[in-house]
This record gives C-alpha cells, sequence and structure tokens, in this order.
C-alpha cells in the first residue's frame, strides 16, 4: 500500500487509462510518461505508479539529460486480452520511493589500477593506441546491458561488435561477468556457468544489431579488428543515462568516423526493458556521405535454415533468423531485428568469404525526422527448451511486432 504520499500538495494525482486492443494478454508491457505531461509544481515530490487500490506498481524516474531534475517516469504493467486497466499517479517524497525487484542493469566496468576494476558512469577512449594485450582495460570488453531474460554487450574497444549472453537465471549478473579471481578483466564467459554464458559468434560481421554505413561501392565498419591499435572514429565516449528496476539506459557517442574521407559522428541510445528478450535502438547521425547509408543486421555464419521475413500491420519488419547458430553449432539460438517500416529500404546478404563484413544480413536504413530506430531480440534453447522449436521462436518474435504495431491506448488526465 502506498506510504508517504503528501495528499495536500500542489502536485496533482492523475488518472492513467490503458486500453488493450489485442486479442492477446500483454505481459510487462512497457509505458512512459514525459515530465510535461505529469506538469509538477512541487519540485520535493516525485511520481509514484499504483493501482485503484494503492498498490505500488513497479516504476522508476529517470533524469535523461542529468540535469538534476527528472524527465521521465517509466513503469511495466499487465494487461488482459482486450482488456483495460485504470492506474494512477501519485505524489511522494523521494526517501518514501518503493524499492521494486530489479529487473534491468547496465554494468561498465573498467581496470582503473592492478588488479581493481571499477564501474564507471561515463568514458571514453580516442583513436590512437586502442588497448589490446597485457592490461586490457575493459570488463566485458564495454558495456553489458540485460534485464531477466536475456544479456548483451558493445566492444567499446575501437571494434564496436555487439554480442549476447544467454542468461539461464532472471537475477541480475553482469557486475561480476569478465573478472579473473585476480580482479582483472578476462574471458570468463565462453564456458557454461550458473548463470549461462556468451552464446554468440560474430566472424567477420558487426554481430547482432552493429552497424556499418553502405556507400555505392562497399560496406563500411564503424570499428575496427582486434589486431588494429588506431581506430576509425576520431573519439568513443559510453554515458549512462539510467539505471533501474523495469529499464535501463545508456548512450554511446562517437566523434569523427571516417567514412570515404567525411567525418560523421553516430549518437546511439540503447534501453533495456525488463521481461523482454530484447532491447531498443535510437541513433542519430550527422550528414552521411551522397549516397551513403545505416546499415544494421544480424550476423549468419552457423546458418543453414533460411532467414524469414515477416511485416505487421503495415508498420514493422521483423528479420528472423532461428538455428544452431551458437558457438561451434551446439545449441538452438534465434535472433531478430524489427524495423519501422517507416526507416527501412530493404534487406540483402553480404558475402560469406572477404576481407570486409561477411556472414551478415543486413538492413538498409533511411532516418525518419533524423533517427534510426529498431529493435533488436535473441532467444536460445538453454534457458528454455521450447526455443528449440523455429517456430515458437517466430511466434515469439510475432507478439512482439503486432503489439509494436498496435499500441496500448494510453489516456492521462
Amino acid at each position: 500500500m502506498v506510504m508517504g504520499v503528501n495528499s495536500g500538495n500542489a502536485n496533482r494525482p492523475m488518472t492513467v487509462s490503458l486500453q488493450n486492443t489485442m486479442n492477446v494478454e500483454r505481459i510487462d508491457e512497457a509505458f512512459v510518461l514525459t515530465r510535461d505531461q505529469l506538469k509538477p509544481r512541487d519540485n520535493k515530490l516525485v511520481p509514484v505508479v499504483t493501482t485503484k487500490g494503492g498498490e505500488f506498481v513497479p516504476c522508476q524516474i529517470d533524469d535523461i539529460d542529468h540535469d538534476g531534475k527528472w524527465d521521465e517516469l517509466a513503469f511495466v504493467c499487465n494487461l488482459e486480452a482486450k482488456g483495460s486497466k485504470e492506474l494512477q499517479v501519485l505524489w511522494i517524497s523521494p526517501d518514501k520511493y518503493p524499492i521494486f525487484p530489479r529487473r534491468t542493469n547496465v554494468r561498465y566496468g573498467k581496470m582503473t589500477s592492478p588488479g581493481h576494476i571499477e564501474e564507471l558512469a561515463t568514458d571514453m577512449h580516442g583513436k590512437y593506441n586502442l588497448a589490446r594485450g597485457e592490461g586490457y582495460p575493459y570488463q566485458t570488453d564495454g558495456p553489458s546491458w540485460e534485464n531477466d531474460k536475456m544479456g548483451f554487450r558493445h566492444y567499446f574497444d575501437g571494434r564496436n561488435c555487439r554480442d549476447v549472453f544467454g542468461k539461464l537465471i532472471p537475477q541480475m549478473v553482469m557486475d561480476t561477468v569478465g573478472i579473473r579471481p585476480n580482479g582483472t578483466p578476462g574471458d570468463t564467459y565462453h564456458v557454461m556457468r550458473n548463470w549461462g554464458r556468451d552464446i554468440m559468434s560474430a566472424a567477420g560481421s558487426f554481430g547482432l544489431g552493429g552497424i556499418a554505413i553502405q556507400t555505392p561501392d562497399t560496406l563500411l565498419r564503424m570499428g575496427v579488428l582486434v589486431e588494429d591499435r588506431t581506430d576509425n572514429v576520431d573519439s568513443t565516449r559510453y554515458t549512462l543515462i539510467s539505471e533501474g528496476p523495469v529499464r535501463s539506459m545508456f548512450k554511446l557517442d562517437f566523434y569523427g568516423w571516417d567514412v570515404l574521407g567525411k567525418k560523421v559522428n553516430v549518437n546511439e541510445v540503447v534501453t533495456i526493458w525488463a521481461g523482454k528478450y530484447g532491447y531498443e535502438n535510437k541513433i542519430k547521425t550527422s550528414v552521411l556521405p551522397a549516397g551513403a547509408y545505416l546499415v544494421s543486421g544480424i550476423v549468419t555464419n552457423n546458418n543453414d535454415k533460411p532467414e524469414l521475413q515477416k511485416k505487421y500491420k503495415g508498420k514493422y519488419t521483423a528479420m528472423i533468423t532461428h538455428d544452431m547458430q551458437t558457438y561451434n553449432k551446439v545449441w538452438y539460438m534465434g535472433m531478430s531485428l524489427i524495423i519501422p517500416n517507416s526507416n527501412l529500404i530493404k534487406t540483402y546478404d553480404t558475402p560469406k568469404k572477404g576481407t570486409g563484413i561477411v556472414n551478415t544480413w543486413c538492413v538498409k536504413m533511411k532516418p525518419v525526422n533524423g533517427y534510426y530506430n529498431y529493435n533488436v531480440y535473441a532467444a536460445w534453447e538453454i534457458s528454455d527448451k521450447r526455443f528449440r522449436d523455429r517456430a515458437y521462436f517466430v511466434n515469439l518474435i510475432d507478439g512482439y511486432g503486432d503489439k509494436l504495431a498496435q499500441p496500448v491506448i494510453m489516456t492521462v488526465k
């Protein structure tokens, strides 16, 4: 029940009405209310979501721009098929804010002194002398993010590849993954642990959900290979935006990516919500060279089964793969991107062999209102044996696509 609510404050309680128009249940549906929508007057109090009966709904407040004031109220809840629900936003002292189970996490660990790994809220590196070999500082090679379903990581050391952790337990584990007994960063995750393991091999691709630029003549990787010490990006910055029980967010800023002699800046925000087998990507770039397009995709080096492309209500398109596409083809795993049709131009496959980006099913994109948007998903059979079945994974992605195309109707009053 709600404790510590100040009913006499200047901030007006509000009613949030949710309507599910689909004939399917929606579990852990994600919602955001902005500061502008809630119109606070008393800045000493913060918003919290409750049921009409006064039970707290898992939620958090996030200061997106780090100016010291909260910007968004994020929450998740379940909705029955064709169901509706009324919630309320009340105002509460920050010290009375409820503690909800932790279902999302971001970890960026870096060795700041020998044998000491520290979690940093922001960090950057330049173009030259990329970290390699002895004294390599990055835990899990860069930021890792997870929820109660899956984990992911980005190679911050200039490679800029995207990888997947298969999880076996819902607890948050990435804070301790990738640390040797002597306290230094190390590859401790390519063997099965009680929590799971790294399950995907990038193998000449940019992984699952990484980015590149397609020019008229070639596909250019953002980033370099492990043997390189000089980046093709002038500087790269990681910044944690928020971390909480229902969602976590961070951003990556790439300044001065050399694309055909033109410097391109890329700003990327990654958001992971509780309960989903994936995360959201939102990207903005400076002006690209003429005839150049932003590209993402899915690694296909272990695939024998055909790729599957599906559309949802004319609004979204899913790229889906499912096969024994883990290391050494040991387990079944499904991977998918879901792209708004407004961002999508076409999909295509790269060569199987060569010196550039290979073994990748790509999507060529265009910005809408300055942004590229796509969602990234993965699931594997060890977390749920039903994911051995291709149809079961496709049905999961169909559910995500259908729900994106038919969002819950939310009314705030």
